[in-house]
């Protein structure tokens, strides 16, 4: 990438994803979808979302605990399975999103999307954002950040403005 760009000062711009709380808004059946979508055998899928039938948890205070709510979104947390079904998850969601690397990189819950211009970086974005909303994950726009790079260098500078996901 950094010959093809940098050598030729050509701009990269570069979106970097954050979605909200990501393992605590997974919903259950989106958990289901994806499970079944990677091929996982019906008797294991069952067995897995047994786990999450009729979850619930209370709120501890110093009054002292609360009655036992339902948990109907996320995923177990401390569960040695969950971040494998949250990988499941994102693998499935972004083979309907993504172009390929190198333009786009996904590491569990953070996403680097990369456009040769600030118009098709922000056309990309959007389609994820879509993407993330539609399976009921959410996009964190306060904390994702757009930048380009302008020089072998990897002088980085944050773009003000005129971009935006929302």
């Amino acid at each position: 990438m950094q010959q093809k760009y940098g050598c030729k000062g050509k701009k990269l711009y570069f979106a970097f994803v954050d979605l909200e709380k990501a393992f605590d808004r997974v919903p259950r059946e989106v958990t289901r979808w994806a499970v079944r979508k990677a091929g996982v055998e019906e008797w294991l899928v069952k067995a897995v979302m047994a786990m999450y039938e009729g979850a619930q948890t209370v709120v501890r205070t110093t009054e002292g605990d609360s009655k036992a709510l339902n948990v109907k979104v996320g995923l177990h947390q401390g569960s040695v399975l969950s971040p494998l079904l949250f990988v499941i998850v994102m693998k499935m969601i972004s083979r309907e999103l993504r172009a390929g690397l190198p333009l786009e990189l996904l590491y569990a819950d953070d996403l680097i999307l990369m456009a040769e211009s600030e118009e098709s970086l922000h056309v990309k974005t959007v389609k994820w954002k879509s993407g993330f909303e539609a399976k009921g994950l959410k996009m964190n726009t306060g904390k994702t950040k757009v930048m380009f790079s302008c020089s072998m260098k990897d002088k980085l500078e944050e773009i003000t403005g005129a971009f935006s996901v929302l």
